[in-house]
């Protein structure tokens, strides 16, 4: 439904705006809910797709069908680009899977979920996949030299308005949960790649989080190689 807005939104920001709370077909059987939705998309129509809407008369035939082409390009633009966002994430992940690997000397280890320090990855170890570390994920996961826990989220962003949401909304907030579970027994981070907007960087360092660039990963294999006693 939120692509038939002018201009498109998110699906959080269709939750919020609408008042709805959800973009869930089936949540919409509450008549509540619906209303809410129905009554903002009503005022934010887009009448250049939706041309007939203003008048109140029943779409042309060729009218509907333009309609159609349309808001079928906008999804699938608007999947392409999510798709494109995760994939470039996937392959962020095993670059640095395999860099701690061949530049640091770790062993990659089957990943498991943990809440204690002491039940994480082993001195020298990566885990193989993303693990949920004291309830919250993190793509990359490995035990420092030293006996602390490095948790890394790879984040991609293709906008700096985007690079907020990416940075210090998803992965700062996860750095605060690692730290309140783990102290300074955990290091944590991200490995970015895209555009980020310099004052979101400085915010995201400022609050604790280490910062790692996927086009040169030099900077990581140094200081994880500099925690061996």
């Amino acid at each position: 439904m939120r692509n038939t807005d002018r201009p498109t939104v998110s699906e959080d920001d269709f939750k919020n705006l609408s008042g709805a709370g959800t973009s869930s077909a089936s949540r919409f059987r509450d008549g509540e809910l619906a209303e809410a939705a129905l009554d903002y998309l009503a005022r934010n129509i887009n009448t250049d797709v939706f041309p007939w809407v203003a008048s109140g008369m029943e779409p042309t035939d060729e009218q509907r069908h333009a309609a159609c082409v349309a808001i079928a390009a906008l999804v699938a633009d608007q999947k392409t680009k999510t798709y494109m966002r995760g994939g470039s994430s996937k392959a962020q992940e095993n670059i640095v899977r395999e860099t701690l690997v061949s530049e640091c000397g770790m062993s990659s280890v089957e990943g498991h979920d943990f809440r204690l320090s002491a039940d994480g990855p082993a001195c020298g170890q990566v885990f193989e996949r993303e693990t949920k570390v004291a309830g919250t994920k993190a793509d990359i996961v490995l035990g420092l030299f030293d006996g602390r826990i490095m948790c890394l989220e790879c984040k991609v962003s293709n906008s700096e308005v985007n690079s907020f949401k990416r940075l210090n909304h998803e992965a700062v907030d996860k750095v605060f949960k690692w730290r309140a579970a783990f102290g300074e027994q955990c290091v944590s981070g991200a490995v970015l790649q895209g555009c980020f907007k310099t004052a979101n960087l400085v915010s995201a360092q400022d609050a604790g989080a280490f910062l790692f660039w996927s086009s040169d990963l030099s900077p990581l294999v140094e200081f994880v190689n500099s925690t061996r006693l």
